[in-house]
């Protein structure tokens, strides 16, 4: 009988993996930092077995909007520290930095993290320094010479530009910031991400500015103009958007999500493309937000289904990172990237800002998270 010598053998669990349409029983089996595949009628030799007996095995997460400049911005959290304990083995900074600090970044956060990190650029050359003021968005004040430089120097890590389009942000310069920021993104042939919460104009104007591939986020805020018309049902130009390949990311933060608003969507059938925290220092562990397996269980007791809601967190993302196959996913010659939940049963209220609240009664327990085939977080019981 053939015999197959790997590191890690997880057993007993149920295997969430949408992008191999897996969801049962099975194990996942790892050598060195890769996903191997199991062999038929070999006996299997682990350097160390998991049981996951309880428990739901998926991909490691990806967190598509965090803010992560820690040290560098008021908002930023440790990565490793804050997302490992969340299952979250890849996160991508949302904007933090322009182009005047972005490499503080690189050399000061993503070379000292194990954690796989990519990074939004913000148009604004000083990116979201502090809560205390905004960033400038006068599209004269871009510094594009400088954003092209840094996203030849730093491709395939820089994965797209951040423009925050709040009328309380730009003010009298309307929707010129976006303008300025897709014609941009144009020229250097990259996507762009749009925080579109209380925007200055109609939703279907911000809709009008961007191609596929682009990014709508805060889908479900619930500030100024939302996604939902007088009638109180999601715009049709959403759905029409969705379908052409715009895609919504959730996003939630404190600020940017409401309740009512992503009830509403979810009953329509209208459902974000990427689920993600918005975390910050001033939202890690709290009551709005405290990562991204919070913003997981919310979806969960709105009525998407685990699967749905773990396809939010991988394959959309790794996609847009452009490491689709490669994270995300449980497949063998995949990165062993691996997040252990316990699926609990207990009930948690879910407020927002705007006073809603509903009662959940079922919630994600991180119990183990893999990151390149190595252990980094564990609960002492499991």
């Amino acid at each position: 009988m053939p015999r197959l010598k790997v590191d890690i053998r997880i057993m007993n669990g149920t295997i969430i993996d949408p992008e191999q349409g897996v969801s049962g029983s099975g194990e996942v089996l790892i050598k060195g930092n890769r996903i191997v595949e199991s062999q038929p009628g070999a006996t299997v030799e682990a350097g160390q077995t998991i049981d996951a007996q309880g428990c739901l095995v998926m991909p490691g997460l990806i967190d598509f909007h965090a803010h992560l400049f820690n040290g560098g911005t008021d908002a930023g959290i440790n990565p490793d520290v804050s997302l490992l304990p969340m299952g979250v083995t890849t996160a991508v900074d949302a904007g933090s930095c322009g182009a005047a600090n972005y490499e503080s970044f690189v050399q000061a956060i993503v070379n000292h993290n194990q954690m796989r990190l990519f990074g939004l650029l913000n148009v604004s050359s000083g990116g979201i320094i502090t809560n205390r003021f905004h960033e400038e968005l006068n599209p004269v004040c871009y510094d594009e010479a400088n954003i092209k430089r840094l996203l030849e120097r730093y491709s395939g890590q820089i994965v797209g530009l951040k423009v925050r389009q709040s009328t309380e942000i730009v003010g009298e310069l309307g929707m010129k910031p976006l303008e300025a920021t897709i014609k941009v993104a144009e020229e250097l042939n990259c996507p762009v991400v749009v925080h579109t919460t209380n925007p200055p104009g109609p939703i279907e104007e911000i809709i009008n500015y961007l191609r596929p591939g682009d990014v709508f986020c805060h889908v479900h805020h619930g500030t100024g103009q939302t996604i939902l018309s007088e009638d109180g049902k999601v715009k049709p130009s959403l759905f029409k958007a969705q379908d052409a390949g715009i895609l919504f990311d959730a996003a939630n933060g404190r600020n940017n999500f409401s309740l009512k608003v992503a009830a509403q969507a979810i009953k329509e059938g209208f459902l974000p493309d990427i689920i993600s925290s918005d975390v910050t220092s001033g939202t890690l562990y709290g009551n709005f937000v405290f990562g991204l397996p919070y913003v997981m269980m919310k979806y969960l007791n709105l009525g998407m289904s685990i699967e749905q809601i773990v396809a939010a967190c991988t394959i959309v993302p790794a996609r847009f990172v452009g490491m689709q196959g490669q994270i995300g996913t449980l497949k063998p010659g995949a990165l062993a990237d691996v997040a252990i939940f316990r699926l609990s049963r207990k009930e948690v209220i879910i407020s927002d800002k705007f006073g809603d609240s509903i009662t959940a009664d079922q919630y994600l327990l991180p119990q183990l998270t893999i990151l390149n085939g190595r252990i980094v977080f564990k609960q002492i019981d499991f």
